[in-house]
């Protein structure tokens, strides 16, 4: 499936957000917009920061590690899967009333034939409600975790409640029930932590995650002139920092049962390295630290909001 961009101007925006709230008979999902919170943090790079220990939370769920092992491409093409998991969320959540709940229904649809058992002979399906709402509510806890880490300050009390309930609002959006999502920010974490505590597992697909992505990955089609021994050293360096950072920002009880080997020592340099990327984050050009339409949004050009992921005719 290709995927374009085309824009769309505010007033527009606005137009289809009155008309969802009025007039859709079918009700869909209100949209996320411009002044949520949500649309700077997700859209913020600095989660990047994160996407190991994002990636490892939702593939220990059993459901969820069988689901990509057995049908994703992430092994053989993961510069392209990443590529369309970036498409698919800036489609999400900056596609607009008419754009947002649609790429919802699409992504469930992609994801209804996704079946089969797993390595302990277990049954599983994408849409398993507990999974589907699970990989969902794992990137809120990144947003907090990435803000209160390496942002220039944690997130308030407020700015918590304001970014869970329209995270909730997201889980609407993505066609997930009120029942499979705690509507509170304590209920939310009573629940991760007990889903962490009580369901994630050493998945095959963590397993590879942790032993294999996070230390060797081929090179990507945009640097097929480099080398190939100067990309295994440059991704060898990346990849000890990306460790680092996955080991010290996964819960506890995760990294115990993923056998991941965390020390004082450890955690002393990751500390160093914390202070100094919080040093040099007011540093990066806005531009570069957002995807677009969060760019916009946080710079005010709201006349010229927004970038809306659309599947090509």
């Amino acid at each position: 499936m290709r995927h374009t961009f085309y824009l769309v101007s505010l007033r527009q925006w606005q137009k289809e957000h009155s008309m969802a709230t009025t007039t859709n008979n079918k009700a869909d999902p209100i949209a996320l917009g411009p002044d949520s919170l949500a649309w700077k943090h997700a859209g913020d790079n600095l989660q990047l920061l994160m996407a190991g220990t994002t990636l490892l939370l939702q593939v220990s769920h059993p459901v969820v590690g069988a689901g990509v092992g057995d049908h994703s491409v992430f092994k053989e093409d993961p510069w392209g899967r990443l590529q369309r998991t970036t498409e698919w969320g800036l489609r999400l959540l900056y596609g607009g009333q008419q754009g947002s709940p649609q790429a919802g229904r699409d992504l469930r649809e992609i994801h209804r034939n996704i079946k089969g058992a797993d390595e302990k002979g277990r049954k599983y399906f994408a849409l398993d409600p507990e999974a589907y709402a699970w990989v969902h509510m794992t990137t809120y806890y990144t947003m907090v975790t990435t803000q209160r880490m390496f942002g220039d300050k944690p997130f308030t009390a407020s700015e918590e409640a304001q970014l869970y309930h329209e995270w909730v609002q997201q889980g609407r959006v993505l066609g997930i029930r009120d029942q499979d999502m705690p509507q509170t920010v304590p209920a939310f974490w009573e629940y991760f932590h007990t889903m962490v505590e009580t369901r994630l597992e050493n998945t095959d697909t963590a397993r590879y995650l942790l032993d294999v992505s996070l230390k060797q990955v081929k090179k990507p089609p945009q640097l097929s002139m480099m080398p190939d021994w100067l990309w295994a050293r440059f991704y060898r360096q990346i990849g000890k920092n990306a460790t680092l950072s996955t080991y010290a920002t996964l819960p506890h009880a995760l990294r115990r049962k993923l056998h991941v080997h965390w020390t004082g020592r450890l955690a002393r340099r990751f500390e160093r390295k914390r202070r100094l990327i919080q040093r040099l984050v007011p540093l990066v050009p806005a531009k570069v630290r957002y995807l677009p339409p969060a760019y916009l949004s946080v710079t005010g050009q709201l006349e010229r909001l927004r970038p809306v992921l659309k599947e090509a005719a």
